[in-house]
């Protein structure tokens, strides 16, 4: 957008480019992020019962069970927490590379991959944070 001059539009309209192009999408990458982890961890268990069952000849009871005493609900809590500050970082970082894009597709090009290699370095980043935290709480 910034290439083909449609935030000097918005601009031009009165919009805040910040308000009506950068606000929704870290609000929407911030709450759809741990639905997409709790539907990825659904994902998961259902794919560990189909192995348990015809690989390992478990029965689902046995899985369910072993399964619920391994993950507590505070591991799935502390997942959707991160994946919440995981979503701010990528969107911020996404959208403040996408708003500095310049120098037409060669520029966008540019701007993309340093947003995924930035966002790849802030969720590291934000992983270790957490897991200092949670250390530091007995977690």
């Amino acid at each position: 957008m910034r290439v083909s001059e449609e935030i000097d539009a918005l601009r031009t309209l009165g919009l805040d480019p910040y308000g009506f192009l950068v606000f929704p999408r870290v609000i929407a990458l911030a709450l759809v992020l741990p639905l997409l982890t709790i539907l990825a961890d659904v994902v998961s268990i259902a794919g560990g019962l189909l192995v348990a069952m015809l690989g390992l000849d478990l029965t689902a009871n046995a899985y369910l069970l072993q399964t619920q005493k391994a993950v507590g609900l505070w591991d799935v809590f502390s997942g959707c927490l991160k994946t919440v500050f995981f979503g701010l970082s990528v969107a911020l970082i996404a959208c403040q590379r996408g708003l500095a894009a310049r120098g037409g597709a060669e520029g966008v090009g540019r701007a993309t991959t340093s947003a995924v290699v930035t966002s790849l370095f802030a969720i590291v980043v934000v992983d270790a944070i957490f897991t200092v935290l949670f250390n530091a709480f007995g977690r």
